[in-house]
């Protein structure tokens, strides 16, 4: 197998890896998780506008009239455009609070009730999304460690492959996050970028490429 089916097989891999991180980041959340953020979000509700507790306890008032209560009462504010067309702006009015306050438990039920109903594919759980991101991003540094290991032998071979539009600059430069970064003295050519052949342009564009990454990394 020559460098390039060599390296098409590793980029097939990493195109995998990054298509899974994609997945695990986006994908919908597991019906377990689902039903503790409707549970929260009804909870959530129902605590929303705490006035409605006051209106209610002001009606034991022995002086508090009925026809007074502002108990399950919506209030918005309308602004009006000034001028002498005026417009009245839309307005938003949300009954969650005042139902949640009211039946909390019935919707909670009913949602989770909808909740199950559901036909879908879940991701991971959330609490093992992270540990399983860093696996990934293990994986993904490894395959593209060996994906430079066989672009760098391809160009003593007298054999260029260009890198990949999306090749990560640490891994190019062999840059470690956790230690001081090391000048590179080889030649790196950008996916798409003619291959110079005047020595003194060569030492220009790798002047001018490890300067610009470097500088992208430290930012």
């Amino acid at each position: 197998m020559d460098f390039v089916q060599k390296i098409n097989k590793l980029r097939e891999q990493i195109q995998q890896i990054k298509e899974e991180i994609v997945w695990l980041d986006e994908s919908p959340l597991s019906k377990e998780d689902f039903k503790a953020r409707v549970v929260e979000w009804v909870e959530r509700m129902s605590d929303h506008d705490p006035s409605m507790n006051s209106s209610l306890t002001w009606l034991r008032q022995p002086k508090a009239h009925v026809h007074s209560s502002k108990l399950l009462s919506i209030s918005a504010n309308v602004r009006v455009a000034a001028g002498t067309h005026p417009q009245v702006a839309p307005v938003q009015i949300a009954l969650a609070p005042q139902l949640a306050w009211l039946f909390g438990e019935e919707i909670k039920q009913s949602l989770l009730a909808k909740v199950d109903a559901m036909d879908y594919v879940p991701g991971l759980p959330l609490s093992e999304r992270p540990k399983r991101r860093q696996e990934l991003l293990r994986n993904l540094r490894a395959l593209e460690e060996k994906e430079e290991a066989l672009i760098c032998e391809s160009e003593e071979a007298m054999v260029p492959v260009f890198r990949r539009v999306d090749a990560d600059p640490a891994v190019v430069l062999g840059y470690d996050p956790e230690s001081e970064m090391t000048e590179r003295t080889r030649l790196v050519y950008a996916s798409g970028a003619p291959l110079p052949v005047d020595p003194s342009a060569s030492a220009a564009v790798r002047h001018a490429i490890g300067n610009s990454v470097a500088s992208f990394l430290r930012s």
